[in-house]
């Protein structure tokens, strides 16, 4: 085996960096399961991508054991389905030689390369492709976990005799990959298979390079091509899945003071029910769109050009009372989300204005699943520019009330 340059340890460790921080959250989170390690693995995580910035040592070693520790977990939490547990099992053998090669200690003799080539595959190859293979429940899947044991196999073979079987395990786990995306339907599949045919040929052709004349790739452009693309796309496979995963449902409520008096009450109320302040605040709404009444059907959008999002709606209720005015809408299929929205315009005792929010939702698009904690902010944002609007909105006759 050819050694690592500097450029080749930099890829290496950003790739090693990504898994550490990524791969077991997002892994857990699809699975639906360990919610409170996924909670709390930061703390195992950022002292490990620590360590991959400072020189080999004890102090980096040590750094990395709360990974160790926390991947020893992750196999007990994923203990009950045999394939999935198999993939957990990579963890701790990924994390074992990243907290080696940071230490400087040549585990089992091995060097500090092969060590680190060892936390990238397991964490790659070991734990996340084949978590997915689990998660989407793809035909001849059981012959990738079977290539990655016989290649880790031949790491601890070593010599000719170790190539050898890297080649075989090689050679199984890539038929098992392109088997397993290629019966899978999708096009998501289809483009990851298109991409595995680059990147596993890579891995076949270095593997067999190792045994043969044949040319192939150093080991530095392998860690900068197959390497930081594998991880690229397992990453990309991982976010889409756990965006896939049941949706919890959301509730919140907000409050701004838009003003005082009966006018500014009117104002915000006629703003309201007429979808201005909805336009005002960033929203397209069908300009034919009559005042808001129950029953009817509100087409409006969010976004600009091609990121514009269609957010149809069904007004279900209207109240307009001499001190307040609310309207209601549930979402209809198609929105970024399933739920429901309440808007009501107070007008209390000592004449100020207040207007309030209530947003209960589950996200439907993918657009909405992948931002994940952000919606709260984006929501929140855009009902501080609904009060903003409401706020200055010019006063107008009052609707005829109900």
């Amino acid at each position: 085996m050819d050694r690592l340059t500097g450029p080749g340890w930099v890829g290496l460790h950003i790739v090693v960096a990504v898994c550490v921080v990524l791969f077991v959250p997002l892994g857990l989170s699809a699975l639906g399961r360990g919610r409170r390690l996924v909670q709390w693995w930061p703390v195992a995580a950022v002292p490990a991508v620590v360590a991959l910035a400072l020189p080999r040592g004890a102090l980096a070693g040590l750094l990395c054991l709360p990974y160790l520790l926390a991947c020893l977990v992750v196999p007990v939490v994923l203990r009950r389905e045999r394939l999935v547990a198999f993939a957990a099992a990579c963890l701790p053998v990924a994390a074992a030689g990243l907290a080696a090669e940071r230490a400087g200690i040549a585990l089992l003799g091995f060097p500090a390369g092969v060590l680190g080539l060892t936390a990238a595959h397991f964490h790659v190859a070991g734990f996340g492709a084949l978590l997915l293979l689990a998660l989407t429940e793809a035909r001849y899947r059981l012959l990738a976990p079977a290539g990655v044991a016989i290649v880790g196999a031949g790491f601890l073979v070593g010599g000719a005799a170790g190539d050898v079987v890297e080649l075989i395990g090689a050679g199984v786990l890539t038929a098992g990959l392109w088997l397993a995306l290629a019966t899978h339907a999708g096009r998501g599949a289809r483009w990851m298979f298109a991409l595995s045919l680059v990147t596993m040929t890579l891995a076949l052709l270095y593997a067999a390079g190792q045994v043969t004349s044949l040319p192939h790739l150093g080991l530095t452009w392998m860690v900068l091509t197959h390497g930081v693309l594998n991880a690229a796309a397992v990453l990309t496979a991982l976010v889409v899945a756990w965006a896939g995963r049941d949706q919890p449902w959301s509730r919140h409520t907000w409050s701004h003071r838009i003003g005082a008096g009966r006018d500014r009450f009117e104002a915000a109320s006629a703003a309201l029910l007429t979808w201005d302040m909805h336009r005002r605040s960033g929203a397209w709404v069908d300009p034919a769109t009559p005042p808001a009444t129950p029953g009817l059907h509100m087409l409006s959008s969010l976004g600009f050009g091609r990121l514009r999002v269609p957010e149809p709606c069904r007004v279900t209720e209207v109240v307009r009372q001499s001190d307040r005015t609310i309207m209601r809408y549930v979402a209809l299929p198609g929105h970024t989300f399933a739920g429901d929205e309440s808007f009501t315009v107070l007008l209390a005792q000592d004449g100020a204005v207040r207007f309030e929010v209530t947003v209960r939702s589950q996200p439907v698009l993918l657009v909405a699943r992948l931002a994940g904690p952000l919606v709260p902010v984006a929501q929140r944002l855009f009902i501080a520019r609904c009060a903003t609007a409401l706020r200055t909105a010019k006063p107008a006759a009052a609707p005829v009330r109900r």
